[in-house]
């Protein structure tokens, strides 16, 4: 009887401190200014992919910062690594990569990942 109460107290400390993830996308348009794009013909070249990621901590479910925060920190990163200023250069395909995981109740990290596609209008 002890043995079996040893090894279901290992079972539910094994359990307990197992690291979990979870990931989630989200397919959104954070854009909020309107663009008329022609796509009757080929006017615009792809450039490239570019990402921004962003984390937060929380030790003991305490810390750390929103979602919404953490998506607009990464968005930041991103369009930074864009070098959009001074020419005819667009976002588009934006995707938010959001990565839960740590260690139930004690650590927890949330890293979200925004990416896009650079394009650029040739007319």
């Amino acid at each position: 009887m002890k043995n079996l109460k040893i090894i279901f107290a290992l079972c539910i400390l094994a359990v307990s401190l197992t690291s979990c993830g979870i990931n989630m996308a989200l397919f959104t348009n954070k854009n909020s200014n309107v663009t008329h794009v022609e796509l009757s013909k080929k006017n615009f070249k792809v450039l490239e992919r570019v990402t921004g990621t962003a984390s937060a901590t929380y030790y003991f479910n305490v810390g750390g910062m929103k979602n919404k925060d953490l998506i607009n920190m990464a968005t930041a990163d991103m369009v930074a690594k864009a070098n959009m200023t001074g020419s005819s250069k667009a976002l588009i395909n934006t995707t938010v990569d959001v990565h839960k995981g740590g260690i139930c109740m004690l650590y927890n990290k949330i890293t979200v990942t925004v990416s896009a596609q650079v394009i650029e209008f040739t007319e």
